[in-house]
């Protein structure tokens, strides 16, 4: 039987009040709730109508994680969205992320975000100099590409020009020592997230070596190039530094650490980890869906978590019997908490924000700046093809 809206609201306050009050001080009253709840349901009715699925990122609020059909991190909820083929998929993430599903599945679904790119944008993207990639293309015409994932669909297009790589969080190590097996001697720029590449790339030299593979370190070059005010990097797992990680272990010797590798701590505690500071089996340096997978396998109770706290919610609300830390409570990113009940209630209401692939309509022209509106984003169906193949590329090595 069908919960009543009174019973749903307060199982979801328990919740706030168990595991998100450290996370987002007096934000979820019952009164609160009790708003939220009732948009939830008016969203569920609305979503049986029209065949909808909504899709979270662990990254959003709480409603998002109570409400969502699917909650995981970027490229697992892509694939998601390929495979249950729903009419219409409201994705709840950042804009570049509900663009990678859209490329990934093509025009079997309909793919919704809630706000604008500009509102649900991500320092990666906003702070990615194309102009200076360009540059290094012309300067270096053999070069190879390795861009993350979590970039725009142009970005991910000079990776497929370059025939180069995408790669995510969890194997741009082995996308970078696949690429220097497979080209040797040419150069190599790993973008846009410069903390990420910097522990990637150690973690790679270290697979060549293991393959009795050695080269000058120097042909695999970071990107690291300021740009709108963001220093290449994601703003908020920039804020993560040394010195919290230090506090935090010290306040919890007894406790596992897990750190994203886009963490501005990411390389300190790689070096700390093979200097002994911390000692092996205390550390991991895991993906947002790996530090899942890690506290459900991992013998341990207590968890240190160096990265965006909306996954401490998920973390603490799949495995209440488990304490999780987070290395900063205030490590939130405000694109992805640009997300609210209201903007999708009236995305769904409205049909909008859209994703189209279109046909490389004469709107469209700039490829770096295609079209967009209050009602619909493009993505030029090349840009789409392009960014699709070097993804596929990316599956066939790893």
């Amino acid at each position: 039987m069908r919960k009543s809206i009174g019973e749903v609201t307060t199982m979801f306050y328990n919740n706030c009040s168990r595991f998100a009050e450290d996370l987002y001080p007096g934000r979820y009253s019952f009164a609160k709730c009790r708003e939220l709840t009732e948009q939830a349901y008016e969203m569920v009715n609305l979503a049986k109508e029209n065949g909808s699925v909504f899709l979270a990122h662990y990254y959003t609020l709480p409603e998002f994680h109570e409400l969502a059909h699917k909650l995981g991190d970027s490229l697992a909820l892509s694939w998601y969205a390929r495979d249950i083929k729903a009419a219409k998929v409201y994705f709840i993430a950042v804009a570049f992320m509900g663009q990678t599903a859209k490329m990934i599945t093509g025009d079997q679904s309909r793919i919704f975000i809630p706000d604008t790119p500009k509102v649900l944008g991500c320092s990666l993207v906003f702070g990615t100099d194309h102009a200076w990639i360009q540059n290094w293309r012309k300067t270096n015409p053999e070069g190879i590409i390795v861009a993350y994932i979590n970039s725009d669909p142009y970005t991910k297009t000079l990776a497929s020009y370059s025939n180069g790589y995408i790669s995510t969080s969890r194997n741009t190590d082995k996308i970078i020592a696949h690429a220097v097996k497979n080209n040797p001697g040419r150069k190599i720029l790993v973008l846009p997230d410069k903390f990420l590449g910097i522990v990637m790339k150690k973690r790679a030299l270290q697979l060549l070596e293991k393959d009795g593979i050695k080269i000058n370190p120097d042909l695999i070059e970071i990107y690291d190039q300021p740009a709108n005010g963001y220093n290449a990097c994601c703003y908020v797992h920039e804020k993560l530094g040394n010195d919290s990680i230090l506090v935090a272990m010290a306040e919890h010797p007894d406790a596992e650490l897990m750190i994203h590798p886009e963490c501005g701590c990411s390389s300190f505690c790689l070096m700390q980890v093979e200097e002994g500071n911390i000692p092996h089996g205390k550390a991991f340096f895991l993906s947002t869906e790996q530090m899942i997978q890690r506290a459900m396998a991992s013998s341990a109770k207590k968890f240190l978590v160096a990265t965006e706290a909306g996954l401490i919610y998920a973390l603490r609300t799949k495995l209440p019997d488990k304490t999780f830390i987070p290395v900063s409570t205030n490590a939130h990113c405000d694109f992805m908490k640009g997300n609210t009940f209201e903007k999708l209630l009236r995305s769904l209401q409205e049909d909008r924000l859209e994703i189209i692939i279109c046909n490389n309509c004469p709107k469209c022209l700039d490829q770096l700046n295609p079209y967009e509106d209050d009602q619909v984003i493009h993505i030029p169906r090349r840009i789409a093809q392009s960014a699709k193949e070097s993804i596929n590329k990316m599956l066939e090595i790893v």
